[in-house]
């Protein structure tokens, strides 16, 4: 197990206890990865303006034992962006009474927003019910990378996301108008991407074999449907929605935006961009986390990260008091 911590200020602030390694083939359920590192009882920074956000405590945000599990809402809406249909689940924690934040947790490709309740369930029912948080899983479709493409009319999944989704959510639950946004493989290219195309809508931002510079990908995943060939005017298309390139031009915004970058070794799909990532915001100096452990590009590795995400988010949601006329809204990104 490797774990890597960047901070544009002292080390020290980070405490992982990563515990004993062990070994794990990738792909089958008797030998799962190594369970995320244990978080530490160190305090929270102050969020805002932080250069160094840190690994949030188990229970952060949490005064109330856990109580009866949660509740799990199916919604859906006419999306004008998609011109169809668009569902989604809402986890909700049971008999709550507060208004909560929110984690929007994305599917990866040839999968839905029923992916995460298909494998996580219980798992998510556990970690809505001791955050006390909402965890909304989107529709993002198969291949639709989150993205609106110039290509597909009814592919236009940012626009739906940001300007209709969060809205819907909003309407339909007692939300306090914090979000963060997390994903896995399709889904972790979408959230950073999507943070980071519209500064200051989310709080925190976390991918799981993220797909983050997809420029490296060119035939693969349908991609070239979405954005076209990579060649003459769409390569500006692909570079606005790689996560590297967007982050190397963002030097400002991503240092007060606290980060988690998880990847398993062995996974062949996602490893090269996720270290590139990394190395590029210790080349900028960016505090943020990033955390190899066995596993590869499957469901056992990402059950085994999502307590660490749920719990890294978590923290940031219920440590932040939202602004007083509500969360910024995104502009047109056309």
């Amino acid at each position: 197990m490797a774990i890597i911590v960047t901070s544009t200020l002292a080390p020290e602030a980070w405490t992982v206890d990563s515990g004993p390694a062990e070994s794990s083939a990738a792909g089958t359920s008797e030998n799962k990865p190594d369970s995320p590192a244990s978080i530490s009882s160190r305090p929270l920074p102050v969020p805002v303006g932080s250069p160094t956000p840190q690994l949030p405590e188990k229970g952060c945000g949490s005064t109330e034992s856990p109580g009866p599990r949660c509740r799990i809402e199916r919604q859906e809406f006419f999306s004008d962006a998609c011109a169809d249909r668009m569902p989604y689940y809402a986890f909700v924690p049971q008999e709550s009474r507060e208004d909560l934040p929110v984690l929007y947790l994305l599917h990866g490709v040839f999968d839905s927003y029923t992916a995460w309740r298909d494998q996580a369930e219980n798992i998510i029912c556990e970690l809505v019910s001791e955050y006390r948080i909402i965890i909304v899983t989107p529709e993002g479709r198969s291949f639709g990378w989150y993205a609106n493409s110039r290509l597909v009319k009814n592919n236009q999944i940012e626009n739906y996301f940001l300007n209709e989704l969060i809205p819907d959510v909003e309407k339909k639950f007692h939300t306090n108008g914090r979000c963060s946004i997390a994903g896995l493989s399709m889904g972790g290219h979408g959230a950073f991407v999507l943070c980071m195309r519209h500064p200051g809508v989310f709080s925190s931002v976390s991918a799981m074999s993220g797909i983050l510079d997809i420029t490296r990908h060119k035939n693969q995943w349908r991609l070239a449907e979405v954005f076209g060939p990579y060649e003459g005017e769409h390569v500006a298309d692909w570079e606005r929605h790689s996560a590297l390139k967007l982050i190397e031009q963002s030097a400002d915004y991503i240092r007060s935006l606290p980060m988690l970058i998880t990847v398993a070794k062995d996974d062949q799909f996602s490893i090269d961009d996720n270290r590139l990532v990394h190395r590029q915001l210790e080349k900028m100096n960016v505090g943020h986390l990033y955390y190899e452990s066995p596993g590869g590009h499957d469901w056992a590795y990402w059950t085994s990260q999502l307590p660490l995400h749920v719990s890294f988010h978590a923290c940031w949601l219920k440590s932040i008091k939202p602004p007083a006329d509500g969360p910024p809204r995104p502009k047109d990104p056309n």
